[in-house]
């Protein structure tokens, strides 16, 4: 039985179920590699592309800190991982608002409010618990009910700048 003479050049290249095989990685994510690097085939066998087994490897090992970020930008998918990853990022959100991780805006907006109506409440009849409990004098009272002007006036400033 005679055995096929293979060139030293078509073995070193693999297709992706060998590369998958020998890096004991899945199919896919071998793809996803070496599209992310822009590892182009080297040739065909069968049919089916083949990978320079020194290419293929870099792309595969070593992977450049660019890549991470162009699996997350939306703008470098295919239109079917753009649409998968836009799906995963909508269950991640519909995940955090429902165990209370993220808050909707309205709602912080009227918990905020909430929380500044009731401060203000306390610090505008303070001037008059000092005067009535304390008997402090006018200056002193003048004073606090200026501080508390100044403090409305910047929490007013902070709300209108959330609201926009």
């Amino acid at each position: 039985m005679a055995a096929e003479v293979v060139s030293q050049t078509e073995w070193f290249s693999w297709s992706l179920n060998q590369l998958a095989r020998e890096f004991g990685i899945a199919r896919e994510t071998v793809q996803a590699r070496l599209r992310a690097c822009d590892v182009k085939p080297s040739g065909d066998r069968r049919g089916f592309p083949v990978y320079r087994v020194s290419e293929a490897a870099k792309a595969i090992l070593i992977q450049p800190q660019s890549i991470g970020v162009a699996m997350n930008d939306p703008d470098r998918m295919t239109p079917k991982e753009r649409a998968d990853w836009y799906k995963s990022e909508n269950e991640r959100l519909k995940y955090e608002r429902d165990s209370g991780i993220a808050v909707e805006s309205t709602a912080a907006r009227e918990q905020m409010a909430i929380i500044a109506k009731t401060g203000l409440q306390v610090l505008e009849t303070l001037p008059d618990i000092l005067e009535r409990d304390f008997a402090l004098e006018s200056k002193i009272i003048s004073s606090v009910e200026a501080k508390i002007d100044v403090l409305r006036d910047q929490w007013a400033n902070l709300i209108e700048e959330a609201q926009l």
